[in-house]
């Protein structure tokens, strides 16, 4: 695969703006065809089925639906989700759908969707890469990304 066709399947998967999401609530049907949409040119996403995401609403990585009917959150949240989950432990990316009080998940997903277009802008001013160099820098960053995300030591008491 040439270095165009690797950053044109890169660039079909960029998130969608957040205002392009649908601000009514979708049924488990639509999510999953809106999701698969989404991520027909990548590996691995195509198979999300209504069982994952029911397993996705348990562990609550992504909110609950109103009426058997998922929100926008919840649908950028499951779209942050499959576009992670093949290189993300599930207990990193919960901490990382759900920050806390000082960000929404809307920050959350526009800040992803910028960073997916700076770094594939970056991918093709690099040029091609070798396999091994490819490897070496997820490998790096991955170390990077558990080292950020591990649980701080609990102070002993004295």
């Amino acid at each position: 695969m040439t270095q165009t066709d690797i950053l044109r399947r890169l660039e079909s998967g960029i998130l969608p703006e957040w205002e392009s999401l649908p601000d009514f609530g979708l049924y488990m049907d639509q999510l999953l065809t809106f999701v698969g949409r989404q991520f027909d040119s990548l590996d691995g996403t195509g198979s999300l089925t209504g069982n994952m995401i029911n397993n996705y609403v348990k562990a609550g990585l992504i909110e609950r639906p109103r009426g058997k009917k998922y929100s926008r959150e919840a649908l950028g949240q499951l779209l942050i989700l499959c576009l992670l989950k093949p290189t993300t432990p599930l207990d990193v990316l919960g901490r990382l759908l759900h920050p806390g009080e000082e960000s929404s998940t809307e920050a959350l997903y526009s800040e992803l969707r910028s960073q997916q277009t700076r770094l594939l802008s970056e991918l093709a001013q690099r040029g091609e890469q070798t396999p091994i160099h490819c490897a070496l820098e997820a490998a790096s960053l991955q170390r990077v990304l558990r080292l950020m995300t591990e649980e701080a030591p609990k102070d002993e008491e004295n």
